[in-house]
């Protein structure tokens, strides 16, 4: 058993890295997508958790980039499962309520811990930034996330969500149509467009691909997003609406496509350093929604910035900057620099 300490109160157990915490909890129906061990509340404004990165993973192992890491996105649904489990343990959300997410935003200050070989154990620490009730239970929370492996730094997530009863998600549900949204699995798993290579957004599997139809205007690279629908991970189980998370690979891949196409960059040499998402309404799963993405030239820090937009019936329902660091690093150590410190 790994045993994870903390800089905090002597009352306060070690986290532990023994078993994973319950699926409903953290709201996965596989085992094998529960990353979060362990979860603690410290006092009403932090609280803080243990997660294991899987050694190997259908969907974050699988990229191009060397040497290999740990997905960043990979630790942003640890923290996005701490989070859920927060609204139950830390704010006493009962399991009729949804939670939605305005923004969001994922910094990775030192890839180095993530280029380890094997399971990698992080901790989590988390603040309460915001909050607001209603009637006497949460309705807004902004939390702020420390990742880190050992007593190392990697980055910071923070991320602001709505609280609603489930009478009142529903009816923001019907806010933007005039029948009920389908479910993802009773939706087809392939539509007639054309993919783009695997390659060229860093992975080996076709199945991660989420672009398709991509096609240069004015400079900007312009796709439709391909929804998975039938996806072990991004889809782990039936959605009313396309996740963040998907949206968020859909804007890391374009980004690496644009490296590509524009400047002749390999996707294998890039991660995702950095990414913030801002989210206007609901993503329908049965219209088309066109990615567009700009490159952001000439940014201060040398760095490959993107702005990527999502839209949808004539509308906007997503807005994203995304920021791709060099996959060029330290060999990675063995598995033995996540042990307990």
């Amino acid at each position: 058993m790994t045993v994870l300490t903390l800089p905090t109160s002597a009352t306060v157990a070690p986290l532990t890295t023994q078993r994973t915490l319950a699926r409903r909890l953290v709201h996965r129906s596989a085992l094998a997508e529960v990353f979060l061990t362990d979860f603690q509340s410290v006092d009403e404004g932090t609280f803080r958790a243990a997660a294991q990165l899987p050694p190997a993973h259908f969907y974050y192992s699988d990229h191009t980039g060397r040497p290999s890491m740990h997905d960043p996105l990979a630790v942003f649904e640890s923290v996005r499962q701490m989070l859920l489990c927060a609204m139950h343990l830390q704010h006493d959300a009962g399991a009729d309520t949804k939670s939605i997410t305005a923004t969001a935003s994922l910094e990775i200050s030192d890839p180095e811990p993530l280029r380890v070989r094997g399971p990698l154990d992080l901790v989590l620490n988390g603040s309460v930034e915001l909050a607001k009730e209603y009637r006497g239970a949460i309705s807004r929370v902004v939390h702020r996330v420390r990742v880190l492996v050992g007593e190392r730094h990697v980055g910071t997530i923070t991320v602001d969500t709505a609280q609603r009863p489930n009478d009142v998600y529903e009816s923001l549900r019907m806010s933007h149509r005039s029948t009920p949204a389908p479910y993802s699995d009773t939706l087809p798993e392939y539509t007639d467009g054309v993919p783009v290579p695997a390659w060229s957004v860093g992975r080996d599997r076709a199945e991660n691909v989420v672009l398709e139809n991509v096609r240069t205007e004015d400079g900007a690279l312009v796709a439709r997003l391909r929804v998975p629908v039938a996806h072990p991970s991004m889809f782990d189980h039936a959605q009313d609406h396309v996740p963040g998370p998907v949206m968020m690979e859909a804007a890391r891949q374009a980004s690496l496509v644009l490296a590509q196409e524009h400047q002749g960059l390999s996707p294998a040499g890039f991660y995702l350093q950095y990414v913030s998402a801002e989210y206007l309404r609901f993503a329908e799963l049965d219209s088309d929604i066109t990615v567009t993405t700009h490159r952001i030239p000439d940014s201060l820090d040398g760095g490959q910035w993107t702005e990527v937009a999502f839209g949808q019936a004539g509308g906007e329902v997503a807005r994203m900057r995304v920021r791709l660091g060099s996959a060029v690093g330290a060999p990675a150590p063995s598995a033995g620099a996540s042990d307990a410190v």
